[in-house]
């Protein structure tokens, strides 16, 4: 490029334009709206601090060139990641000049290209530094249209910078960035030599156990699985098939993939979505299916090294995020090539891994030599405590304390990891506090008091699967039920959820203005009656023809726990029916329950006898008037109701509590709950999702709660709690059992809150409920409840079942009583 007077300046010209241009953009960006000020902030007040009177480099040195070319790269990468992150932001979008973001990539090419050949041939060192963000630079453009052939550059040039022996970081570094090139190129164009260079490369290093060589292994099985998905062929499936179990998920590599497990897991997802996008699951032959099968266990493991027990709060739900749907995906293999007990295994062992690694902490350690024991137990202790202060505390404006604590919080995890490895070193402790893989002959205790049913609908196909196990020594039954795909579910869960939202904003055909819910919302009024009926014809039904049950009233008819997955989580199963007439519907036949998995049903049944015979301890809990959300009248009549049939002696009295406004604080609930083993929540209740927050941040459930007079008593309460005397709880507020469909395999609601802490058995509510209602459900509880004689598990969704029925009874719409769900034994 012959450098002259003119195109320096003319290059100057441009420079200054697109710098201005691009400053005046970010302080649109930061002054638009309130979520992009830190953005605004971080890129002016840090990358740009000198903006308003920036003085470009002088370009009569290779450093100057250098410097200016450093700016506008910087400029690239902060309009792109606006770009990106605001996408959707028609604001943004309009003020953003159209191409400034290509610009400032052309003309950085420009002034590297210069700085490059200012650079003497001698100065060896210099030019490799200045290739370097050549590269980078030729590698971005040549992203855009027009531009691929920039990638014929970027691999003369890494292939020009290889040193002639295989050593050191460096050596493996250039290697890394010449395979990447030639990797990058085949995605353009397709030429499979580009694949054996770089698989010829990197195959000599594989085997050998050094962190450094960990992207060259990733890069292998990248390269082979696009041979795959390029060439096809029996060899290169199992040759890809192998290289994903042995180089990736292989437990051997755990060490070098200590805290990036979350990358390992999403490369490992997207190696297989590429051979499967050559060759769908359904056209595999056994052989390779079972070898897949493997790689699915094999990955099953991560979440759980992802999540470590004592991991930070805010940390588990978000990051689990990245293993949403593994679960159903496994399941759905080993159901084509293994059998109905593998799959369930498989589904078990990645749900609920966030309660399963919560609960971990207060393990009793047991069995352990005993001043191992004591050492877990009580850094598990101080381990918890730090876990819920540093996410529960206001560290605004108190950086360095918050510093000095996040320290210790560190230290206390190394040193119950280093606990928890010494524990793993004794025979019959190998996998301590590592992944859980219970067989299914553990898993099927759950169906001993009635069947558990497990749906999942696939996403490989037009159909939902159905796990039936009947008893803990039948083994587990797989019926397909054509009539509904995941397609079909989704669009019911989606118009359920349009009709209860149209209802929340007032779309009531009901004019009864005492008619509210729980939610500081109108109540749901009306329709849905072809969803329920869709339900029942579809799913359903073939359950219980299945089952073989016959229509019965009362006690006659047999339990079932229905086990849902994916967005079965979001439709309410037990109200499947048609009700249009003389129809069926699943009340019918039986008496509905719901687990969200069949471990948590067991582990409810644990201890169970014990706490139905002790003296039965209540706590209610009443809040009619919550600051800011709409009076509820009938709080106060439901209340009445409770103590009426509740024998004065069992109920806790709690500090605070008004006879006039039922007026309860959080801080007396939470220290009078571990007394309870029967607690009644009645109060407006509020669920919230990653939807719920601007940043659609996962752990967003966790401030879940029930809303008190001030303050709302969250899920994040009630992990700290322990309950040993726990046994039921009514959640009679809204969307306290509300599914989260953005994260399936984690149910994160008020109603598993419960359950995680101790509680057995659980009413709840999937959506709004109406405020007239709550005396009515209560009273029909409690009075079966407290019959006399020792409580039995049966009373609870026995008497829920009865009182829904006689809801039904006088036709109030099945949007209104369908709410109301059983959880627990």
């Amino acid at each position: 490029m012959d450098h002259t007077p003119e195109l320096e300046q003319a290059m100057d010209d441009s420079y200054y334009v697109i710098y201005k241009g691009a400053i005046q953009t970010f302080h649109h960006i930061a002054r638009l709206h309130e979520t992009f000020k830190p953005y605004g902030t971080l890129v002016l007040g840090t990358m740009f601090c000198d903006s308003d009177n920036h003085v470009a480099p002088s370009l009569d040195t290779a450093e100057g060139f250098s410097q200016r070319r450093e700016t506008l790269a910087s400029i690239y990468r902060c309009m792109s990641m606006a770009q990106g992150l605001f996408r959707n932001e028609q604001l943004v979008m309009a003020v953003e000049p159209p191409d400034i973001c290509e610009c400032s990539l052309h003309l950085a090419l420009v002034f590297s290209q210069i700085a490059l050949q200012k650079t003497e041939a001698s100065e060896s060192d210099n030019r490799d530094d200045l290739r370097n963000p050549q590269i980078q630079l030729l590698s971005e453009r040549a992203k855009l249209p027009g531009f691929e052939n920039d990638l014929n550059q970027v691999v003369g040039m890494c292939k020009g910078m290889l040193t002639p022996s295989f050593e050191g970081a460096r050596s493996v570094y250039l290697q890394q960035r010449y395979v990447e090139s030639l990797l990058t190129r085949f995605d353009f164009f397709h030429d499979t030599a580009d694949l054996d260079e770089s698989i010829f490369l990197l195959q000599q290093f594989a085997d050998i156990p050094d962190y450094q060589l960990r992207d060259s292994r990733v890069m292998l099985c990248d390269a082979i699985c696009k041979r795959f998905s390029s060439c096809g062929g029996v060899d290169n499936l199992t040759i890809a098939i192998s290289i994903i179990q042995h180089f990736l998920i292989a437990p051997i590599w755990d060490m070098e993939w200590h805290n990036s497990d979350d990358t390992r897991l999403n490369k490992g997802r997207a190696f297989l979505a590429a051979i499967f996008r050559r060759l769908p699951v359904t056209q595999m032959d056994q052989q390779h299916g079972i070898a897949l099968l493997e790689v699915y266990r094999g990955m099953l493991r991560l979440p759980y090294r992802m999540m470590k027990v004592g991991l930070d709060l805010h940390l588990g739900l978000p990051i689990l995020v990245l293993a949403r749907g593994l679960a159903l995906e496994a399941f759905e293999h080993a159901l084509i090539f293994s059998s109905p007990e593998c799959a369930v295994e498989m589904l078990e062992k990645c749900r609920d891994v966030f309660w399963t690694q919560t609960l971990r902490l207060r393990s009793s350690f047991d069995g352990l030599p005993p001043p191992l024991a004591e050492k877990l137990r009580l850094v598990a202790s101080k381990l918890e405590s730090y876990v819920h202060m540093m996410y529960s505390t206001n560290w605004e404006g108190d950086n360095f304390r918050w510093q000095q604590e996040l320290d210790v919080l560190r230290k206390t995890q190394a040193e119950f990891h280093s606990l928890a490895a010494d524990a793993r070193q004794l025979e019959g402790y190998e996998h301590f506090m590592s992944d859980p893989n219970p067989p299914f002959s553990s898993l099927a205790m759950a169906a001993q008091k009635g069947p558990v049913v497990i749906l999942a609908a696939r996403e490989m196909s037009e159909s939902t699967d159905a796990i039936i196990i009947r008893s803990p020594t039948s083994g587990a039954e797989h019926i397909v039920l054509h009539g509904m795909s995941l397609t079909r579910l989704s669009s019911i869960s989606l118009r359920l959820q349009d009709l209860i939202t149209r209802s929340r904003n007032g779309d009531a055909s009901y004019d009864n203005t005492d008619e509210i819910s729980r939610a500081g919302r109108p109540a749901v009024r009306a329709g849905g009656e072809q969803l329920f009926a869709t339900l029942w014809r579809e799913v359903v039904q073939p359950v219980i023809n299945a089952l073989g049950y016959q229509k019965a009233d009362g006690r006659d008819r047999p339990r079932l726990w229905w086990c849902p997955t994916g967005q079965f989580m979001c439709v309410p199963l037990h109200a499947a029916g048609n009700y249009s007439g003389d129809g069926d519907c699943c009340s019918d036949y039986v008496v509905s329950s719901y687990t969200r998995s069949l471990q948590a049903l067991s582990n409810a049944r644990q201890g169970l006898e014990s706490i139905l015979t002790s003296t039965p301890k209540a706590m209610l809990v009443a809040e009619m008037n919550a600051p800011n959300l709409t009076p509820l009248p009938n709080v106060a009549k439901e209340i009445t109701v409770v103590k009426s049939v509740i024998p004065s002696h069992a109920i806790i009295s709690l500090n605070g509590e008004s006879e006039a406004d039922h007026g309860t604080r959080v801080q007396d609930v939470v220290e009078a709950l571990p007394q309870a083993s029967i607690v009644h929540l009645a109060c407006h209740g509020t669920q919230r999702d990653a939807k719920s927050s601007a940043i659609h941040y996962a752990s967003e459930a966790l401030e879940s709660g029930f809303c008190l007079r001030d303050g709302t008593l969250k899920i994040l309460h009630f992990l700290r709690l322990g309950m040993p005397r726990a046994f039921f709880a009514f959640l009679s507020a809204c969307e306290s059992a509300k599914g989260d469909d953005t994260q399936p395999d984690e149910s994160v609601h008020m109603a598993a809150a419960m359950m995680f802490c101790g509680f057995r058995s659980v009413v709840a509510t999937m959506w709004t409920m109406d405020d007239l209602d709550g005396p009515e459900v209560a009273k029909a509880i409690y009075t079966e409840l407290f019959k006399g004689g020792p409580f039995n598990p049966d009373d609870v969704p026995y008497a829920l079942d009865a009182v829904v029925r006689s809801m039904r009874a006088r036709r109030l719409p099945p949007s209104r009583w369908a709410t109301y769900v059983h959880m627990g034994v």
